[in-house]
């Protein structure tokens, strides 16, 4: 067993004894996978150190098999079992399938790059897709625990093009530079052994030092490409940080391009949904807590806050699982702790997820 500061704890850790609030409520019980909204609770509260096992089990996988209560009409089945969910798929795989034959030429034959075509790709999944079910409903249900590169450099495209109008972005010139700096932030990545970049296991000092080579190799291989120079910085910046802490350079918010601000929160959320997929689809919620627990001084505030308030209202009257087994619809979504919404439960009462800090959103059904 190990005592350590809750800043410190990632979601997935085992707890070696119960997480109890100061009003003796208990917030997760022993030998739980501690979740990020568990963890903002507790800071919520206050408490400062918490007791986890020593086998570290950090960023594990929550719920690796989908409950009982996930069988039947959810929502994720509904989605994933609709027409126009196939017809986003395959815009979706035409995408991914030009990215690779894009990047593969680009980057091995000098061929020079031309997105005319993926642009118009991903124009008509907005023009067929942007009503109904929504964009972002379907980019988490098409997630794939063993997505490629270029998947997700299209989802982050396809999200960064999303953020990009939530965040008063109109000119469709201006949206299509943003969706192509989405679509090679990663390309430094081709240059990376496959072997590093599909490893399983935590990445050696020595691995970790040739994966964050990637940002730099990326910015160079574009550099004399005929691309808007806000596509080049995105493959250079978008490990950066506003407070300085991120690479290569650790630049701070004034040297960071604006575009690569919104790359770098679309590209680490995609990177947590990615991680947390199963059968029955993904809980925003507890992306939305981890990302509240970082420090305010890394992203930048005013996009990370409309991203994630979009984020979450779009989930209002979806029905979600709770941490101790009953199911409910959102009702209201709290902007000042928008991963604790009010539900309405099934037996038409309603919690404030604010008010019973003990539970936590499970899933969304």
């Amino acid at each position: 067993m190990r005592v350590i500061n809750v800043s410190e704890i990632k979601p997935g850790m085992i707890l070696a004894e119960k997480l109890v609030s100061p009003r003796g409520q208990i917030l997760a019980e022993a030998g739980a996978s501690i979740t990020a909204q568990q963890l903002l609770h507790a800071s919520y509260y206050g408490i400062e150190q918490i007791a986890i096992q020593d086998e570290e089990e950090a960023i594990d996988k929550y719920y690796d098999e989908a409950p009982d209560e996930f069988i039947g009409e959810t929502q994720s089945w509904r989605i994933l079992n609709s027409k126009e969910f196939k017809e986003f798929k395959q815009a979706y795989n035409r995408c991914t399938d030009k990215l690779e034959a894009i990047i593969t030429d680009f980057v091995e034959r000098k061929v020079p790059i031309n997105n005319d075509e993926i642009i118009d790709e991903i124009h008509m999944v907005f023009e067929k897709h942007s009503t109904g079910l929504g964009i972002m409903a379907m980019m988490l249900n098409i997630q794939e625990l063993d997505a490629s590169t270029f998947q997700h450099c299209v989802n982050v495209a396809i999200i960064s093009r999303v953020c990009g109008g939530w965040i008063g972005i109109t000119d469709e010139t201006e949206l299509d530079v943003l969706t192509m700096c989405g679509l090679y932030h990663d390309i430094g990545k081709s240059l990376v052994p496959h072997s590093i970049l599909t490893k399983a296991d935590k990445l050696t000092d020595e691995e970790f030092a040739r994966m964050a080579e990637h940002p730099l190799l990326g910015y160079n291989l574009l550099l004399d490409a005929e691309l808007d120079r806000r596509i080049k910085l995105a493959a250079l910046q978008h490990h950066e940080r506003n407070d300085g802490s991120g690479y290569p350079y650790g630049l701070t918010k004034d040297f960071i391009s604006p575009f690569s601000k919104i790359v770098a929160i679309t590209d680490v959320y995609d990177a947590m949904t990615a991680d947390r997929c199963y059968r029955a689809g993904i809980c925003p919620f507890e992306v939305i807590a981890q990302f509240q627990r970082e420090d305010r001084a890394k992203y930048d505030q005013h996009i990370l806050q409309v991203f994630l308030e979009n984020i979450a209202e779009s989930y209002i009257s979806t029905g979600v699982l709770l941490s101790d087994g009953s199911r409910g619809i959102i009702s209201m979504i709290n902007k000042k702790s928008l991963s604790s919404p009010l539900i309405k439960l099934d037996d038409g009462s309603f919690v404030d997820l604010r008010e019973r800090t003990e539970l936590f959103i499970r899933a969304c059904i």
